[in-house]
């Protein structure tokens, strides 16, 4: 549907809706320059054309699939690694990254999902002593599907959520089974502390 079609459809419906109150038995019908039905305003009519024209979030979703398997079809040969290097989807995960370095909230919560699996696996668990080890090589074709659906939906909320879900589903591997490393690529490794730096020279 066109726009115009769209604002024409949405001011009639808005014009019958404010239309006249029912008739009592006693009150004669008012004469023809009676108060007219309230004025619609633009913010109104403004308001209803942003509902219709925003997709529910299962819209939202089944387009986000669409992409990701349309861009699974036209690069048939590539893994997920490669695939985040292609240029529709990079430019969604840089979009994505982003927005991701702007909110702490979010940062925070990856950071303790880390630390938490990182204690379940044995390790010390404390802020900046553990990182993600994701190896995504080897995902088959679902799982770096999802994978796109969070890149492409440049969403930070989304990508966390995928991660989160990747960790949750390694932890049993990586703490009961001892895995280095688990079979949907996911690792939890201690890292090096940065070297400190060079001492001043003494005056």
């Amino acid at each position: 549907m066109k726009f115009h079609s769209l604002y024409s459809l949405i001011l009639c419906l808005l014009l019958a809706a404010c239309g006249k109150s029912p008739e009592t038995a006693k009150t004669p019908a008012p004469p023809a320059t009676a108060k007219s039905a309230p004025e619609v305003s633009e913010a109104m009519i403004d308001a209803e054309i942003a509902k219709a024209l925003t997709p529910s979030k299962a819209q939202d979703d089944n387009q986000l699939e669409s992409a990701a398997e349309d861009i699974l079809a036209q690069h048939p040969g590539k893994n997920a690694a490669e695939l985040l290097n292609v240029p529709e989807v990079n430019a969604s995960l840089r979009a994505a990254l982003t927005k991701l370095g702007q909110d702490k909230a979010l940062q925070n919560k990856i950071n303790s999902t880390v630390e938490l699996a990182a204690k379940m696996k044995g390790l010390e668990g404390t802020p900046g002593s553990v990182g993600l080890d994701l190896d995504i090589k080897g995902y088959d074709k679902a799982r770096t599907s999802r994978m796109l659906q969070a890149v492409l939906s440049e969403n930070p909320k989304r990508i966390v959520g995928f991660l989160i879900e990747e960790i949750g589903e390694a932890a049993p591997e990586l703490s009961l089974g001892g895995a280095d490393r688990a079979s949907n690529g996911v690792a939890i490794k201690e890292q090096t502390p940065p070297p400190k730096p060079p001492a001043s020279a003494p005056d």
